[in-house]
């Protein structure tokens, strides 16, 4: 029998529960720390579109901050691992929800995350897979930030991004145009 999907799926309600135990606030830091801390390798890299840094001390120092700072939670849509061929590393993308409150329950900011993390994997004493993460990268939306903030929002929405738009539109049409590959809308696809 293979094991393999076995194993991915303990290896994504592992990373579920890895996302929610980084992106929940309410989670006292310390437990977080002793939770984490094991899992990470020396020279971890955490990548998010403001800032990259490396190594394990760095990456634990953060967290904590961050944890300390801010108010937020994690609502997981998905969450997948793909293995290497051998099955000893692999990738894990969780999708979800980062909820920011930075006014407590009067304002949340809601987020699209997505969550990347690079890992080996070894059977653990227990025989529970062990992983060792030796990336993190954080993926959000700079347009979604910019889109809910009072009154820049509204001037991006309703202004900004329709126009460019257009503009990328009417490019694209004189682009096409001049390479001959306009497509024609007047009729049907196959």
């Amino acid at each position: 029998m293979d094991e393999r999907p076995l194993l991915i799926g303990k290896l994504e309600a592992q990373f579920r529960q890895l996302s929610t135990l980084l992106y929940d606030t309410s989670i006292d830091p310390r437990i977080v720390d002793a939770e984490i801390a094991p899992l990470l390798d020396e020279n971890v890299r955490f990548t998010d579109p403001w800032q990259q840094e490396k190594g394990r001390g760095k990456y634990r120092l953060g967290l904590a901050g961050f944890h300390a700072m801010f108010r937020f939670t994690l609502d997981i849509t998905q969450a997948s691992v793909q293995l290497a061929a051998d099955g000893a590393s692999g990738r894990a993308m969780v999708d979800g929800i980062m909820n920011l409150q930075p006014l407590g329950q009067l304002f949340t900011y809601p987020l699209r995350t997505i969550l990347v993390y690079e890992f080996a994997v070894s059977p653990g004493a227990d025989g529970a897979p062990q992983i060792r993460i030796h990336a993190h990268e954080e993926m959000w939306s700079i347009a979604d930030m910019i889109a809910v903030l009072p009154m820049t929002g509204r001037v991006y929405r309703r202004l900004f991004r329709p126009a460019f738009a257009r503009g990328f539109l009417a490019a694209s049409w004189l682009s096409a145009r001049a390479r001959g590959v306009l497509p024609d809308w007047r009729s049907k696809p196959q």
